[in-house]
């Protein structure tokens, strides 16, 4: 009796401990569970107040660029919008401490327009001209050095320009550009768009598009740097026959960079692109007032071209934009 007295007791004992064990482990879990709450809701507060000040730079742009359209008919970096330091004055105004708010406002009309390779959509007729500007950026920007194998421009041409059109019947364009057949065999497999690009990101399945050489010919290590040359917008009026659809492939001087200049450029006038960036900038010794208007036809006060190759240039670019992209980040807690 003894021995089974003692054996109950040793049960029991081993029955406390078991229920210790387990109610301290759900005192911890409840505690984990309580600490993550408290953590998961000061997180979503912090993130709720990052985004209510993303509104509010974004509304700001939304002024800026609303009150530039009263004042001016024209869009260039010499205004307000464009203007780094003014806009963050402006954010400075609102209460916001630097770093907490970035907000930076971009004419997308100041790139090359990918989709407008094609005259319209749905179609296959090209557009020669922006062809040509086209492969101009690529084969300047990739140009590889002596000995070294960059990007084919001719086979990323051909290749867009496949991507794009539609009514084709699958005919590839040249020697080294690509339909839905080429991208069925990849691994993984894919169809071409046969339509326009919905972001410039879709440019790296293109074939010839090789994202590592393509990133190292052109010195860059982010693939986003890639939309700070190349548009997917624009969308403009009916295309041919008033049916379909078209992308508008003007450039917009005022505000494109020298690299998009240049290829813009008539043959020979490509190194001038930097100094018409240059005359754009240029302000008084102060530092307050830039020093040159841009008025309508002001690159001819730089460069001196035949009258053929102004009326060529004139028909690439425009002194305006209703096109613009509005990056601000926000920073909470």
């Amino acid at each position: 009796m003894r021995v089974g007295i003692k054996n109950n007791r040793g049960a029991a004992l081993v029955v406390t401990l078991a229920v210790v064990a387990v109610l301290i482990a759900a005192v911890l879990q409840l505690g984990r569970l309580v600490s993550r709450s408290v953590n998961m809701t000061a997180l979503e507060k912090d993130r709720f107040s990052a985004r209510q000040k993303a509104v509010s730079g974004i509304n700001l742009a939304t002024l800026l660029l609303t009150q530039d359209k009263e004042l001016s008919d024209q869009d260039s970096i010499q205004e307000t919008w464009a203007d780094a330091e003014k806009i963050s004055g402006a954010l400075s105004m609102l209460g916001f401490e630097d770093g907490n708010l970035d907000l930076k406002i971009i004419d997308e009309r100041s790139k090359i327009c990918i989709n407008a390779v094609l005259e319209s959509f749905p179609g296959n007729t090209v557009n020669p001209d922006q062809i040509q500007i086209l492969e101009n950026w690529v084969t300047q920007v990739v140009a590889p050095a002596d000995g070294d194998t960059g990007p084919d421009p001719a086979e990323i041409i051909n290749s867009v320009k496949d991507w794009l059109d539609s009514r084709d019947d699958d005919a590839v364009s040249g020697l080294s550009g690509a339909e839905s057949d080429y991208y069925l065999a990849l691994d993984p497999p894919y169809a071409a768009a046969n339509g326009p690009f919905n972001q410039v990101a879709e440019i790296w399945r293109v074939k010839g598009m090789d994202r590592d050489r393509f990133l190292a010919a052109m010195d860059m290590e982010d693939p986003v740097q890639l939309e700070d040359f190349l548009t997917v917008y624009g969308l403009d009026e009916a295309g041919e026959q008033d049916r379909g659809y078209r992308y508008d492939s003007r450039v917009n001087i005022n505000t494109v960079n020298a690299s998009v200049l240049s290829a813009l450029l008539p043959e020979g006038y490509e190194e001038a692109a930097q100094d018409l960036v240059d005359y754009r900038a240029q302000k008084n010794e102060t530092g307050t007032d830039f020093l040159n208007p841009l008025d309508k036809g002001w690159y001819k006060r730089v460069i001196q071209l035949s009258q053929e190759e102004s009326e060529r240039f004139d028909s690439r670019i425009e002194y305006s934009s209703d096109l613009f992209r509005v990056v601000c980040t926000a920073r909470h807690g």
